[in-house]
């Protein structure tokens, strides 16, 4: 009985970082691998429970029930969310890990830019098949700080086994170089790559961007840049107006969003609020833009989720076409942890949404 005990107790600190804040960039990563890994953690407590309650009698029996119980309660909750609020999303994902659908094999290799260029290599992942695929450029997150191409490999091939010519870009880091030069290296691969269409059987008139927290702030930025040739484009959890995510910041903050803010363009909004509005993807909200997708998270504790909620009604307000994914109990990031509860989810919606606004027309 006591190694029960013992297990449901550990269990339950596990467990317990789903509802902890964040304080601390650690504390973060635990919140964030606990909320995605709940189903997990469910089934161990359930397991524990029983276990708990096919033993004699004692003194422990009643706390190690209690602790089960609590830490069961506590891992069912994101998957319960997850069900109500987002039901038929949740249902698409589990049919299409029970019957997953055809895909492609995928040959991968690097290119650059310029032989002996600041970026690292592009990162081509291009399924097999004799018609031209449609590009997706993914750009990765990393508080435009840190990142490689490298960091979404595993989505970046499971697109491409789905048919998409999928690359990875590399882009400069702030505090070095701050905004634009990073949106300036993105613009600059994007049509590098463009250019090789036809040598790499690619399809330059159907172009998606798919970006990760900064990364989506910039992919939103080369989307809706005026003479963009992007038909869609994919935020998973960016910043949609730095100035309000300046003088707003999470509560907690685990990272620090004012510094990251004042790496990346400089300043403060007060400093520089022309920098600000021509790096925040709200101020370029206007008619004709290019299909858009935001997942986020509601409990996002880097990214507001309410930005995204006031880029979904400025788009709509100019009858642009935008679709919107918002996950009840996600975190920041929540796509970077394996098997996750929500990847499947938030990949569901973004393989529906390339499938249909990336067909031929």
């Amino acid at each position: 009985m006591v190694v029960v005990l013992a297990l449901t107790a550990v269990a339950l600190l596990l467990s317990v970082w789903i509802v902890v804040p964040t304080w601390t960039p650690l504390a973060l990563v635990a919140a964030v691998v606990a909320i995605e890994w709940s189903p997990y953690l469910f089934v161990l407590n359930v397991v524990l429970l029983l276990a708990a309650l096919r033993t004699p009698d004692n003194a422990y029996r009643p706390l190690a029930i209690t602790l089960a119980v609590v830490a069961a309660c506590l891992t069912a909750w994101p998957s319960v969310a997850l069900c109500v609020l987002q039901a038929r999303s949740a249902r698409s994902a589990v049919a299409a890990l029970i019957h997953p659908s055809r895909t492609a094999s995928v040959r991968e290799f690097e290119m650059r830019m310029t032989a002996d260029g600041p970026l690292a290599p592009i990162r081509a992942y291009l399924p097999a098949g004799a018609s031209p695929p449609p590009i997706v450029f993914s750009l990765y997150g990393g508080a435009w700080r840190h990142g490689t191409p490298g960091k979404d490999a595993g989505l970046d091939r499971a697109l491409a086994r789905h048919g998409y010519a999928v690359f990875a870009l590399d882009y400069r880091h702030a505090p070095a170089f701050r905004f634009p030069q990073a949106l300036h290296d993105i613009e600059a691969q994007m049509s590098f790559v463009v250019k090789k269409a036809s040598s790499l059987g690619i399809d330059a008139a159907r172009v998606a961007i798919i970006g990760h927290s900064s990364g989506g702030q910039l992919g939103l930025l080369a989307a809706y840049a005026s003479g963009s040739q992007v038909r869609a484009v994919v935020s998973y959890s960016g910043p949609i107006d730095l100035a309000r995510s300046y003088r707003d910041p999470p509560r907690p903050d685990p990272l620090d969003v004012r510094s990251i803010l004042r790496d990346y363009l400089g300043g403060s909004p007060d400093e520089g609020a022309g920098l600000y509005a021509a790096a925040s993807p709200i101020s370029d909200v206007r008619g004709g833009l290019p299909a858009t997708l935001l997942i986020y998270g509601a409990r996002d504790h880097i990214v507001d989720v309410r930005g995204a909620r006031a880029l979904r009604s400025a788009l709509l307000a100019q009858h642009d076409s935008v679709e919107y994914c918002e996950l009840p109990w996600a975190d920041h990031a929540f796509e970077e942890v394996p098997f996750g509860l929500h990847s499947l989810v938030a990949f569901d919606a973004l393989e529906d949404f390339l499938a249909k606004t990336l067909r031929k027309q």
